[in-house]
């Protein structure tokens, strides 16, 4: 969630109220042909969905299944613009909460490319954004955090499996996974941006070192909002082979059910059944469906519940030779500046042996509209620490100072808010250190810890 950026005891000095309504994530930007992360618009971060789709796949080329997906997990809802990816350990969690009540998780895994704008927004006092954290920072880039809107009847089932009702007062939506059994990947996530960047532009390449600095900001600043060229470093991929002279490996198209419609940031689910006309048996997680046309493409209508961009499913069970077996995947609208018509390809594949023969391909058509995504994603970026106070600096304090507020020579005043800033930091320093805020026209990289 985002929250207003006073603390109660500024009520001491006055003019700031205690609370104010949380930000939610509102309309999407103006798209354009080459638009850059920098040049985005709007207050989505849904606009650099492209980009942050490749970002999430390149983790997991630096970490095996460092992210994994809770979509589609019994007793979990998801908001319309949510990555629902978290660690492994965290997601069992979270599911383990889900399939004992009911969870509807408005934020969870947020990329880089997300902080980036949610931060150029906080500088630029817009989307009603009052506090963010530096880009690799954010709780939300550890892939241990969740926002819950439900959560005062939550609190009891979270805790049972291993969530912490991080900041009950100032962000009470946010749980923070703290069972154990998981490591910091915020450093991967500035990572992940920096091979990617690399990977595109050999000629400019910047340090790979997991680090946020400003030669990184620039380039996410450069880097087109709809993703690269070249995507994630580990994608699958099977060589083309020529049709086996066999039988082996071959099926024709039965059956299917597939969205026809999707708005922006939309999810649909779908299934596609084909035909075992083979001599071999099916397994999952071997026989899969993978884009075609040309073979292995980046699809951009691909969805948290894909295998990977160019991989939507695995056939759902075994299937033997003669049987029917189903491959079940959803769809996700992309940004696009006026409603278009886009079709997709997509055909089996033995992983790593061979592509089946044409018979066993499937297209999509399917209509995007440019409706802006719903505001029930409440992007969160109060970022744990301390909460800005009137006249702090960020040198000596390790909290955060708002510009365009001054204690005005007050030293009583100014002595209260500094205790009680130092109470709040106390009670805030149980999973994480202080965040590094951003100080209007200061240094952004040099504070040294980090936050939520």
């Amino acid at each position: 969630m985002l929250t207003r950026g006073c603390l109660a005891i500024a009520l001491v000095l006055g003019g700031c109220s205690a609370e104010e309504p949380s930000w939610e994530e509102g309309t999407i930007g103006e798209v354009s042909e080459g638009l850059t992360v920098g040049g985005a618009g709007g207050c989505s971060t849904f606009i650099v969905d492209g980009l942050s789709k490749q970002l999430i796949a390149e983790q997991n080329c630096i970490r095996a299944n460092a992210l994994v997906s809770f979509s589609g997990k019994k007793g979990i809802s998801i908001g319309s613009n949510v990555y629902p990816y978290l660690e492994p350990k965290a997601a069992t969690g979270l599911e383990a909460a889900g399939a004992a009540s009911t969870l509807s998780v408005t934020s969870a895994f947020r990329t880089i490319a997300q902080q980036y704008l949610l931060y150029r927004w906080y500088q630029n006092g817009q989307c009603g954004i009052s506090l963010a954290a530096v880009p690799g920072n954010s709780n939300h880039e550890t892939g241990i955090a969740v926002d819950v809107s439900n959560y005062s009847a939550e609190i009891s089932n979270m805790s049972n499996h291993g969530w912490t009702h991080t900041y009950p007062s100032s962000d009470p939506v946010h749980f923070d996974y703290t069972a154990g059994g998981t490591i910091d990947l915020r450093s991967e996530s500035v990572l992940a941006f920096q091979r990617l960047w690399n990977l595109n532009n050999p000629n400019a390449k910047i340090a790979e070192d997991g680090d946020y600095g400003p030669m990184t900001a620039s380039k996410i600043a450069a880097s087109p909002a709809t993703g690269f060229a070249k995507g994630s470093t580990c994608m699958p991929k099977t060589t083309p082979t020529p049709p086996p002279t066999g039988t082996q490996w071959a099926a024709e198209l039965s059956n299917q059910s597939m969205p026809q419609a999707l708005g922006a940031g939309e999810v649909q689910p779908g299934w596609v059944e084909f035909k075992n006309t083979g001599t071999a048996t099916w397994e999952p997680g071997m026989t899969k469906l993978g884009t075609t046309d040309p073979q292995d493409r980046e699809s951009v209508l691909s969805a948290p519940d894909w295998l990977a961009a160019n991989r939507p499913a695995t056939v759902d069970a075994e299937t033997k030779p003669g049987e029917v077996g189903r491959f079940t995947f959803s769809l996700r609208g992309p940004v696009v500046s006026s409603a278009e018509s886009l079709t997709e390809h997509f055909g089996l594949v033995q992983e790593g042996v061979a592509w089946f023969p044409d018979t066993a391909s499937l297209t999509v058509d399917v209509m995007i509209s440019p409706a802006a995504v719903p505001g029930s994603d409440p992007q969160d970026s109060t970022e744990g620490g301390a909460m800005p106070t009137p006249g702090m600096s960020t040198g000596a304090h390790s909290g955060c100072s708002m510009a365009g507020h001054d204690a005005g020579g007050n030293g009583v005043a100014l002595a209260l808010l500094a205790a009680l800033a130092l109470t709040l930091v106390a009670r805030r320093r149980a999973s994480y250190s202080l965040s590094r805020c951003h100080v209007p026209g200061r240094s952004s990289y040099s504070s040294s810890s980090r936050s939520r």
